[in-house]
């Protein structure tokens, strides 16, 4: 009796629990969908789709004629604005540097050691490139760095495959988040990100995804997928990874799973107090949640001026093909055959061809108001955007066309750009502390990192003395414990920022004319020494920055060389003058003795003998 009692109560719990959890997947599965819906209709709104598309140089503008559709020729400045600032923003590598809160001075360097080495082991230089597109096109970016524990199974079959370290660029349509949220992720009460994964995949790691049938990939088309042969192939599973921040919770729900979670809900990882997803960015757009386009502002601009391009070219091909004809004198088959421009048609006249019946009209020049209007929009474009066109290869048109005037348009230009650097330095720094975070929790074992990036002489130096560095194979070797305590992590200013040729040159130049101005003066001074080593070691000309410390150390050993001949000049100096000193003295007193025994006589010059001897003189 006592059994069934337990049964059935157990039985109750079972069914209350599997209740409350349909419930809940149920309710997530709604947020999700509403908040990907929002998304959809802002990306038509803002115009994020249309700028990919504008990217590819897909405009779509044409021109209805009596002929038909003329399509407008393309000035794709978004790709080129967007290359641009890809080129100009990010080029390099960055050096991440980390300082100590409440750590060791040390375990600073070793995490500096650290993140850079994981910095590029993991590429993530390639994906901030995506992640500049995508800001400069969509308006914002995402990154995500995280801990990945690879494992099959479930329950007491769990078993764990692999777990690494991961930092990746999402795409923006993949990360949703609670539509009343303004300033995400900031004040997200949660996030999703979409994960599009092959349907036998998902079966293989999740148990309960064994009854899905799968979709087809979002992206590919709905037609192409119907018409294909073996859809088995491109099937796939759509998943969510849901961060609930009020409950601290991750879970896993898929789509056509509506009663159960995918996998059960996991706890937020203690030591992350915030999202694993960061936001780049460039221009907030007040009343919205997601910035603005770099595009959006000036876009009109582009497509005015392939309007009046693309009448400009129908202006010309249609007054180079005007014709009048006198009534007759030719064939109406005939003068269908010459409008439509068929190659080799034989055109028959039923007139003298010298008697006047046909007259080509003049030529119709452009006028020059196109000129002043393609000019003015440029301007205005320049004046929105920022970014002249001789930033991006090509020729920029000026009012006086100085020099004088080129240089302000770029020094205008490089304050828009070192805002834009700024924010992407603070990016790298954003994903570097979660780097941190992730590393710091999940090593239990001593681990090795292969030193890679311009690591400062200092930081060696430190590593070397401490014990932590193997010079031979290039490699720290360090325990959790080293690395224990509260790090602030900075990026190296400019060491982002593209070092080309002509940079290297100018750079060059300046301190060469330095040196070379200050040689003749008896050498550098430490102050102007210590400049030139930074500004080497900024934009790592080592080899210039080891001959220049050469030369450094050869001037000061040769102004300590010409120091101390002189001083052994001096002290010879003294020497002969302190023995012709003394002989001059000789002299004097040989000649005051000499008067003076002339003056005394034999016998007074006997008795000062006597009184000489008597004193212990001679």
């Amino acid at each position: 009796m006592a059994d069934n009692y337990i049964s059935k109560l157990f039985s109750s719990e079972s069914k209350s629990k599997s209740a409350s959890e349909a419930k809940d997947v149920s309710l997530w599965q709604e947020r999700v969908t509403i908040a990907r819906k929002e998304l959809d209709d802002w990306a038509e709104r803002s115009g994020a789709n249309k700028f990919v598309n504008e990217y590819k140089g897909k405009y779509g503008i044409v021109f209805h004629t009596r002929k038909g559709s003329v399509p407008v020729p393309p000035i794709n400045e978004v790709f080129s604005y967007v290359q641009s600032d890809v080129a100009t923003t990010f080029n390099r590598d960055p050096y991440i540097t980390v300082n100590p809160k409440a750590g060791t001075v040390r375990g600073a360097k070793l995490w500096e050691v650290q993140l850079n080495y994981y910095w590029r082991e993991l590429g993530v230089k390639e994906e901030l490139e995506f992640e500049i597109i995508d800001k400069d096109l969509i308006g914002y970016g995402w990154h995500k760095v995280g801990w990945a524990v690879d494992s099959v199974g479930d329950n007491e079959q769990l078993k764990i495959v692999k777990e690494n370290l991961y930092s990746m660029r999402l795409d923006w349509k993949d990360v949703v988040w609670n539509i009343n949220a303004r300033r995400p992720p900031k004040d997200c009460l949660w996030m999703a990100q979409r994960i599009v994964m092959p349907l036998e995949e998902v079966k293989r790691r999740y148990p309960a995804a064994k009854g899905l049938g799968g979709t087809p990939h979002p992206d590919v088309n709905k037609e192409s997928y119907t018409s294909a042969s073996y859809k088995d192939d491109i099937k796939v599973q759509v998943i969510y990874e849901i961060w609930d921040a009020q409950k601290r919770q991750v879970l896993l729900i898929a789509d056509g799973l509506k009663d159960i979670y995918l996998s059960p809900p996991k706890p937020w990882p203690d030591y992350l107090d915030e999202f694993p997803f960061q936001m780049y960015w460039d221009f907030v757009c007040p009343g919205s949640s997601r910035p603005m386009s770099a595009i959006a502002p000036w876009e009109d601009q582009i497509l005015m001026e392939m309007v009046i391009l693309g009448r400009a070219t129908q202006h010309t091909a249609s007054w180079a093909r005007q014709l009048f004809v006198r009534g007759g004198s030719i064939d109406e088959n005939a003068l269908d055959k010459y409008e439509r421009g068929d190659d080799g048609a034989v055109i028959t006249v039923n007139s003298s061809m010298e008697d006047g019946s046909f007259k080509f009209s003049d030529f119709g020049q452009l006028p020059q108001d196109f000129y002043l209007l393609m000019d003015r929009l440029q301007a205005i474009k320049r004046n929105i955007n920022g970014q002249p066109e001789f930033m991006r290869g090509g020729v920029t048109k000026t009012g006086t066309r100085t020099v004088g005037e080129l240089q302000k348009m770029e020094i205008g230009f490089q304050g828009r750009q070192n805002r834009k650097i700024d924010r992407l330095e603070t990016h790298i720094e954003n994903i570097s502390r979660h780097m941190m975070f992730h590393l710091k929790a999940n090593m239990d074992l001593e681990k090795t990192v292969k030193i890679s990036g311009q690591v400062p002489d200092e930081v060696l130096d430190i590593l070397r003395e401490s014990g932590n560095l193997d010079e031979q194979n290039m490699t720290i070797t360090f325990t959790p414990e080293d690395i224990q305590g509260e790090y602030d992590v900075e990026v190296k200013a400019g060491s982002t920022l593209p070092l080309s040729k002509e940079n290297r040159t100018q750079i060059l130049e300046t301190v060469l004319n330095t040196v070379a101005s200050a040689v003749p003066a008896g050498g550098v001074s430490p102050f102007m020494a210590t400049l030139i080593i930074q500004i080497l070691e900024d934009y790592d000309i080592k080899g210039l920055k080891e001959a220049f410390l050469v030369e450094q150390k050869r001037m000061e050993e040769e102004k300590q060389g010409k120091a101390q001949q002189a001083q052994v000049q001096d002290q010879k100096a003294m020497a002969d003058a302190d023995k012709r000193q003394a002989q001059a003295d000789k002299i004097k007193a040989d000649t005051v003795i000499t008067g003076q025994e002339a003056a005394l006589g034999p016998m007074g010059r006997a008795e000062m003998e006597v009184a000489v001897k008597e004193s212990g003189g001679m």
